[in-house]
């Protein structure tokens, strides 16, 4: 009788851990990131990405940049003191129909961690004949490491 108990004493048990549910992880409200501008020409000629922190580094970005007057107004509305800006820059390609775009954002109490996608046209697409240099700059929050995949 004794090892009956035991059996349904272990058996309540093991049901009593397996209905535990793990803690989720705590997901800051602010942790949000935003494609704030994308364009296809006016980019570098090589593919790389760059973190600007301050109002400084932004202005010499934009002065490089090929950005119209109307675009640039939307770019005054990004507030660097509550964001870091993350611009990604696709390199030179022969063709339209190339983009970049933001696959994924894992944010962690410490981290941003960002995966990038990059389109590319169809073979045999109907593509512009010219050559471009896609780019994009996206917010992410402040005070984080940003991990670029």
């Amino acid at each position: 009788m004794s090892n009956i108990k035991k059996i349904i004493s272990l058996f309540s048990l093991s049901i009593l851990l397996m209905s535990c549910k793990t803690q989720q992880p705590v997901v800051d409200k602010n942790d949000v990131y935003e494609v704030v501008y994308k364009n296809q020409f006016g980019g570098r000629k090589e593919k790389s990405n760059l973190i600007i922190k301050n109002y400084e580094d932004f202005n010499a970005l934009i002065s490089e940049l090929n950005i119209g007057e109307e675009e640039f107004e939307k770019l005054l509305s990004i507030d660097l003191e509550k964001h870091d800006l993350l611009v990604c820059f696709l390199g030179e390609k022969t063709t339209g129909g190339y983009d970049v775009d933001i696959d994924e954002v894992k944010f962690s109490p410490k981290s941003s961690e960002v995966t990038l996608k990059e389109i590319v046209p169809e073979k045999n697409a109907m593509v512009t004949m010219s050559l471009t240099t896609p780019y994009m700059f996206v917010t992410l929050p402040k005070n984080k490491a940003i991990i670029i995949k």
